[in-house]
């Protein structure tokens, strides 16, 4: 429900104006052309992308129509690729921005090139442009011009960054030929519903030295009626399927932690089941003990996360649930830009010796605990000792909880508008870094992105009716992700829109990926893969 949700926003943007219930018949014939307009727009958006796909390929070929030849700027990006091998050149055309004026279509594009030079450079170039096209009689548009390409990046390297190492790690694995390579699909068809499988279902993996041999092993989560598995990492570098006893649950498990949670100094597991949050005890690195199961009030779980909130020496455990209880039985209606029918946080205080305490209230985290959380993350981000917490939401406004300790209690404070981290948005993950290295820690927050939402929902017949605030809403759902940069006062400002486009983000993590010494992001992204290979 979730993720429907979020793709029919998008998709009934076009027709969203049909959708307002109004009286009278001037407003239904101002509807029917306002639709028109939006759905002609689109069809033409469709075509001009085509063209320009068509028009830019030249680039490779060294064969460029005057148009461009005419531009220095597109002719050194020509020969940036000049020479590029056939088979590894790649282009993206992806139009953002929409304007028509007297008959003429202006549109903005981003352009995304990938080649590999007959020294073996891989090259990656983006960059951004504007054009303007004129419809002819048969349908067909004309070019009136074509900008210079700003905003240019070009990237050369002797080696990709990444190489896709399956087949060498997994690829003689039994449990991955017959089980984890065969994909969603496959298993949708061969296991009954009731077991917890669906098309929407969110399953994760957690990375933890279980055996303690200094290699990270893999845990994976899989839908109700298929096991768990335990991946070992092997000193060869390859990952070989476990006999750990008590690893391989056939419950619906949604996300998974590897964390030392009696302070032995192994690594313990915990499951996010629709039963609750199950504790599992490393027994020397050789079986998993059912130590117990820790009872939520929800079952949608979505985000696992540990630390130790109030310092002293267990670790506490805080779950954010998508979907909940309280829409039913409340009797809410469903806002897409302020929800408040989610399902409820909570936060489990550890006491040792692998006892816990419900302690969502106690602590000030039940304030407005019901935004559909995807994900959350801790960070001390006012550098004051002790672990905030940022929660992502879906639908609305993310929540910042400062850290604080008021007549001797721990006690979490909502602090995001104060601060301006609200970010209000479709939230699908967050991350902390210092991204400029100054010291104060920024946050990155991972969101959906549509270059259609954004064509549509600032075109000027877009929602005539509406006020200006729930179209200032809807554009910030297409916008994509943020990145929130924290000054000396202690607020924080959007970055802009260089980091917001990632795609239909689900994920998004501050990492120095070139060990440079500068934390770069890393930005998963995608819907469920098909047979198109290169959705992601």
């Amino acid at each position: 429900m979730n993720s429907r949700a979020v793709i029919t926003i998008f998709i009934t943007l076009s027709c969203a104006i049909c959708c307002n219930k109004k009286k009278g018949q001037e407003e239904k014939e101002l509807k029917i052309k306002i639709q028109r307009n939006v759905e002609q727009s689109e069809a033409a958006t469709e075509i001009i992308n085509f063209y320009l796909s068509e028009l830019l390929s030249s680039l490779f070929t060294q064969s460029r129509p005057s148009i461009l030849n005419s531009i220095n700027d597109w002719n050194n990006i020509a020969e940036m690729v000049k020479g590029s091998i056939n088979e590894y050149r790649k282009l993206k055309v992806s139009i953002y921005e929409v304007r028509h004026n007297k008959g003429v279509i202006h549109v903005k594009t981003r352009l995304e090139l990938k080649a590999q030079s007959q020294t073996k450079k891989h090259i990656g170039i983006i960059t951004h442009f504007a054009s303007s096209w004129k419809e002819q009689d048969d349908g067909s548009f004309e070019i009136l011009s074509i900008g210079k390409p700003e905003k240019l990046t070009h990237n050369e390297s002797p080696q990709l960054w990444f190489a896709n190492q399956t087949n060498q790690i997994l690829g003689s694995e039994p449990v991955f030929k017959n089980h984890l390579s065969k994909g969603l699909d496959h298993w949708l068809l061969r296991i009954e519903s009731i077991h917890g499988i669906d098309a929407f279902i969110n399953n994760g993996v957690a990375l933890g030295d279980f055996n303690g041999d200094g290699l990270d092993d893999l845990y994976i989560c899989q839908p109700g009626g298929l096991p768990n598995r335990l991946l070992m990492h092997s000193a060869d570098g390859t990952l070989v399927s476990s006999n750990v006893t008590g690893s391989d649950y056939l419950d619906h498990t949604s996300s998974a932690l590897f964390v030392d949670i009696d302070n032995d100094s192994d690594q313990d597991l915990c499951l996010a089941t629709p039963s609750g949050i199950v504790l599992l005890e490393n027994d020397q690195g050789e079986k998993l003990i059912l130590r117990g199961t820790l009872q939520t009030d929800e079952v949608d779980c979505h985000s696992l996360t540990a630390t130790d909130y109030d310092l002293d020496g267990n670790l506490d455990l805080f779950i954010t649930f998508a979907l909940g209880s309280l829409s039913a039985a409340n009797e809410l209606s469903f806002q897409f830009d302020d929800a408040r029918d989610g399902g409820s946080n909570q936060l489990f205080k550890g006491n040792g010796k692998w006892s816990f305490s419900e302690a969502t209230d106690l602590t000030g985290l039940s304030a407005s605990n019901d935004r559909h959380s995807l994900a959350a993350s801790w960070h001390d981000f006012d550098l004051d000792g002790d672990p905030d917490l940022y929660i992502a939401n879906d639908y609305g406004f993310n929540q910042l909880f400062r850290n604080d300790i008021d007549n001797g209690k721990r006690t979490f404070k909502e602090i995001a508008e104060l601060v301006g981290v609200q970010d209000r948005g479709a939230g699908m993950s967050v991350s902390w870094g210092d991204y400029n290295r100054d010291g104060l820690p920024d946050v990155y927050v991972g969101n959906m992105y549509s270059n259609a939402g954004n064509r549509i929902t600032n075109m000027p017949d877009y929602l005539p009716k509406s006020s200006n605030a729930l179209k200032k809403n809807y554009r910030r759902f297409a916008k994509g992700n943020t990145l929130l940069v924290q000054n000396k006062k202690g607020t924080f400002k959007d970055f802009g829109p260089n980091v917001s486009m990632g795609r239909w983000a689900w994920s998004s993590i501050f990492a120095d990926i070139n060990n440079d010494g500068w934390e770069d992001l890393l930005v998963a992204n995608g819907y469920i893969s098909g047979p198109v290979q290169d959705d992601l």
